[in-house]
Parts: C-alpha cells; structure tokens; sequence
C-alpha cells in the first residue's frame, strides 16, 4: 500500500492559534528575504514588531513552527514504506486499545507487559522517536514517547486521544481500504488484541478444550451505539481472515468514580473451536505476546 500524509492534514491536528503562527511566520520570513523593512512586514501581514523581530534575528520560532518542521525533516510528508505503514496500523490498533494520547498532543502512552512494551521500542526506531519503558507494577509498565510530532502523526493516522468512553473509535478509512485479509489489517489487530486480549489457556486437561477469547469494552451510556459500531468492524474485518465470532454482547453496568459517569461494559467473543482457534493463530495471533500462543503449538 502506497500512504503519503498530507501536509493539510497534519496542520488540522493544530489549534486555530497554531495554525495562524505558523502561517505568520512563514509569511514573514518570506517578506524577510525579500529586504522588506519591519514596519512594512507589520502592514502586509499585521504581526507585531516584537514579534517579527524575534522571528527575524532570534532564529526563536513558534513552538507550532518547530513541530511541522521536525515532522518534515523526519520525512513525515514523504510516502511511507510498507514496513513503516504496517508499524503505523499497530501502533493505531493498539492506542485504541490500551493506549492513550494527552489532550496537548504532546504525549502518548501504551500500557501492558513491560517486556511486551520493552520489545515494542523497535518500531518507533523508523520514526525517530525514543519512548521509555516504565515499570509500575510487577511485569506490568507503561510506555511514554514524550513527542509532539509523533502524537500529531498518530493522530491524523486514526488514533484518539482523551476519554475514548466518549469518543467515536473507529477503524481508520485508509485501513480498511486496503485488499481482504491484507498484512496491513493484520498488523492492526495485532495491535489492538496485543492490548486487549488476554492469553489463550485451556479449559480442562483436554485437547481443543479452550477457553473462547473475550473482548471487552467500556462506553459511557450516551456512546454506547459508537462501541458497537467499532466491535463489528473488528468483527467484519476477523472474518476476512475466516475467523468467526459472536453478536455484541453486554455485560454489567456501573458508575465510575472520578466522574460519576453511566457506564456500559459491551463485549464480544472469539469461538474457541478448534478451526476457529487455529485460524486465528495462523492468520493473526499476536505479535509480541508469544507467551500467549505457546499452549496452541501441540494443535
């Protein structure tokens, strides 16, 4: 597949401020090398003197400035390769599941099992970013990636940030666009099972006696019709990969305590036949979590 991130699309991830900086400026370094005086920069583009002397002789750009540039100088803007799009469709599937990106853009956070998380740094090599791994409880961390750029590519990518109990989680266009059962749509439910789905254990001392994975989410009663709408895309889109699972279901109900919200667990299940298992393991399975999928090798 073929992916180019639009610059327009970059700057819609700007507040409007963000975007009139970073317009301004480039204007007035425009006018800048073109000998225009101060005073006729302030008349053609009605920036402060203050400012447009900062930005002439202080090299002190916008902050709004200094993150579009990185993002060009990081190729960005350039045509992804396979590798790097297929990096990209995980790393979307896994913030919309156990990920989270901060309200300023400014910070993104995966969380799991810290060797999981540890393995994962490798990904993020290819875009120039160096996250950090944080143990908070045993075998389980978060990792952070402190970068404004990366946050804004993630999220012109599909990802979401604050409260996704309140927020309409979809899968992204250019995903789903791609051909049946694509290597794309794989990587993106790895990530998003690699966050979500826990290890596949058996029932009894049996043979094919698994227990069916279950996939959870909570909405806050107003976007409940938003949960479900995403759940049977994931659902569509397993099927393509011939794996079949159950209607949408719901589970308990309950008020969370920060904020005194209505919420509604909803979930859906993997069958665990043996066909149905092993397709999954064959077709998609997880990508760092091998531990998972060991109890499926005598299958």
């Amino acid at each position: 597949m073929n992916y180019r991130l639009q610059r327009k699309d970059f700057l819609k991830k700007f507040s409007d401020q963000e975007v009139k900086d970073i317009k301004d400026y480039y204007k007035v370094m425009n006018l800048h090398k073109k000998r225009y005086t101060k005073n006729q920069i302030k008349v053609k583009t009605n920036v402060s003197i203050h400012r447009i002397y900062r930005w002439r002789y202080t090299d002190s750009k916008p902050n709004s400035v200094k993150t579009f540039e990185k993002a060009k100088v990081r190729g960005y803007f350039k045509q992804f390769s396979n590798q790097n799009i297929q990096s990209l469709a995980y790393l979307i599937g896994y913030n919309l599941g156990d990920g989270h990106i901060s309200r300023n853009k400014c910070n993104t956070w995966f969380y799991g099992i810290n060797s999981d998380l540890e393995d994962m740094k490798t990904l993020f090599r290819r875009f120039s970013v160096k996250p950090v791994v944080y143990t908070y409880k045993i075998n389980n961390g978060k990792m952070a990636v402190h970068d404004c750029v990366f946050s804004r590519l993630l999220l012109c990518l599909g990802a979401v940030s604050g409260d996704k109990t309140k927020a309409e989680t979809k899968i992204p266009n250019w995903i789903l666009k791609t051909k049946k059962a694509s290597k794309i749509k794989k990587r993106f439910l790895q990530g998003f099972f690699d966050s979500e789905l826990s290890k596949i254990t058996l029932i009894k001392r049996k043979r094919l006696a698994y227990q069916s994975l279950k996939l959870y989410c909570s909405k806050h009663k107003n976007f409940i019709n938003q949960g479900k709408f995403f759940f049977n895309q994931i659902r569509n889109v397993l099927t393509e990969f011939g794996i079949i699972s159950s209607n949408i279901k719901f589970d308990r109900t309950y008020i969370r305590s920060r904020d005194g919200g209505n919420m509604q667990q909803i979930f859906f299940v993997i069958y665990s036949n043996y066909i149905n298992l092993s397709n999954f393991i064959q077709r998609i399975g997880f990508l760092y979590k091998f531990g998972r999928i060991l109890c499926l090798m005598k299958l």
